[in-house]
């Protein structure tokens, strides 16, 4: 079995006296090696198999064309009727989304199909179309369709799967990563509220909303800390302790990018369950960590920074310290807009970092409001024309990547470029970039349009179905990323949430 280690690099540190924080989130962002290891493309008997029979097709085609057909008929197989759209689109297409992907990649081609009717013992080994999928069989997407993705992301959050069944405390990815990050932690107090708020369990029970909520905020009050009073940047979740293997290479005292996942997650928890209020609040406030030493830094690097990244992490912070940040998050995307444009296939983007994650985190978690929402769209607007320039689906984030570390896609960088791909130390990744199920979902759950239920459909079509949750997605070769992780789920339930709230 592949292991899945979450492993982060803090994209902003502090230092030992909390004097500065950096400047660049983009350069450094957060690192998690190993997960990809989980998945690697592997050709495994199966696989193998396909391939031979795939290249003895092909082979045989020459060998029928010069046989007599006789009374032998090929059987008519069906085509797809497919087509990308005419031309790139500057505003999203706001009509009910066909039920069939446009220009989808078909991994059986036409000539295989055909010896595939020959040949007989073939076609019992290649295998067959999958049925439908959740959105695919789905004739509009309304609340019902919405709580079934839901339901489908929530299966990665059961006892044994992705949360540990005597701590309850979450895995990065699965039983292959038994640990996690304060990010990581954000994640699943969010997952537990949306899981909640869409239908999917009720507040009373062992694995209800108050137990699970309760056994997390209990870790956080009791958990060992580091030699700096900060929590460890990494723990294991069979047992709550400091995951030491992965917290010696932190590089600072407190990773302040997790930290402020972990304060959006907090917020709308105790917005959430008012009965744990004051002890979020203490715990924040008035605990072991002096989280207030770190608010000086975050206000004076909001007046420069043109990062989502940031916007996100500040947006946490400031939900604690309201005196102090209360317009931080404002004076970031300001800075985002007031960049300077670049165009990519007829769309601008700002000439600011925008990454996929804290993206739509902050607008699935965090209030909405018209800046925020403007930039969202643009981003959206990229994906499709793209889309449209080249036939090809994509969808930005971060996340695993078929190499071996972990996968930075930039939609926009403060310099200028456009759909940049990264590794974990900032420098350019020359990999073929992943179509994210996350983005995807998201997308569809905005703005509910053609291109994005499309692509959403392809990645149905393309990898397992979710009996453990959704699957992180596929490169734009067509190589699976077959690994299912808390991040992943945890957005499209986020995403399940919001399209049920605004568009019932």
């Amino acid at each position: 079995m592949m292991k899945f280690i979450n492993y982060r690099k803090v994209c902003s540190l502090f230092d030992v006296r909390y004097a500065s924080l950096h400047a660049s989130l983009e350069a450094e962002a957060k690192s998690k090696k190993g997960f990809l290891k989980n998945n690697r493309w592997r050709f495994n008997n199966k696989a193998k198999g396909l391939i031979v029979f795939a290249i003895i097709a092909v082979m045989l085609v020459s060998v029928f064309a010069f046989l007599p057909k006789g009374n032998n008929t090929v059987p008519n197989v069906p085509q797809s009727s497919d087509s990308p759209t005419a031309s790139p689109s500057t505003t999203p297409q706001e009509t009910n989304p066909t039920n069939n992907p446009t220009n989808k990649p078909d991994p059986i081609s036409q000539i295989t199909r055909n010896i595939i009717a020959w040949g007989g013992d073939v076609a019992q080994v290649l295998t067959p179309a999958k049925p439908p999928g959740t959105i695919e069989s789905a004739g509009t997407m309304n609340s019902d369709v919405w709580r079934a993705v839901a339901a489908n992301a929530w299966k990665y959050f059961q006892p044994g799967t992705g949360v540990d069944a005597n701590t309850g405390l979450p895995y990065a990815g699965g039983t292959d990563s038994p640990n996690f990050t304060d990010w990581d932690l954000g994640v699943y107090i969010q997952a537990v509220i949306d899981a909640n708020k869409t239908g999917l369990i009720g507040t009373d029970g062992d694995w209800n909303s108050s137990a699970r909520l309760e056994k997390v905020v209990s870790f956080l009050e009791t958990r060992d800390l580091n030699s700096y009073n900060y929590p460890y940047w990494f723990y294991q979740a069979r047992d709550g302790k400091n995951f030491k293997a992965n917290s010696d290479s932190a590089t600072g005292p407190v990773d302040g990018v997790d930290t402020g996942r972990l304060f959006v997650a907090l917020n709308n928890l105790r917005q959430f369950n008012i009965s744990l209020a004051s002890r979020i609040n203490n715990l924040v406030l008035h605990g072991r960590s002096n989280y207030a030493a770190l608010v000086p830094n975050i206000k004076t690097e909001s007046l420069n920074s043109n990062s989502i990244y940031f916007y996100y992490v500040a947006s946490g912070f400031a939900s604690f310290w309201p005196n102090e940040l209360s317009s931080a998050p404002s004076q970031i995307l300001t800075n985002i807009l007031s960049s300077g444009n670049v165009t990519t296939n007829g769309v601008w983007l700002p000439k600011a970092s925008i990454l996929g994650d804290p993206l739509l985190c902050s607008v699935f978690e965090i209030g909405n409001n018209s800046q925020l929402m403007s930039i969202t769209k643009q981003v959206y607007l990229a994906h499709e024309a793209y889309y449209n320039a080249t036939g090809q689906y994509r969808a930005f984030s971060e996340g695993a990547s078929l190499s071996d570390r972990w996968n930075y896609e930039w939609v926009a960088l403060s310099d200028g470029r456009t759909w940049a791909t990264l590794d974990e130390s900032g420098s350019n990744y020359s990999i073929t970039p992943v179509i994210y199920t996350k983005i995807s979902v998201g997308f569809l759950a905005i703005y509910n349009t053609t291109f994005a239920r499309n692509m959403t459909i392809y990645l149905e079509q393309t990898l397992p179905d979710p009996t453990r949750g959704y699957c992180e997605g596929v490169d734009e070769s067509g190589a699976h990323l077959e690994g299912v992780g808390l991040n992943t789920n945890g957005l499209i339930l986020g995403a399940a949430k919001y399209a049920i709230q605004n568009n019932p």
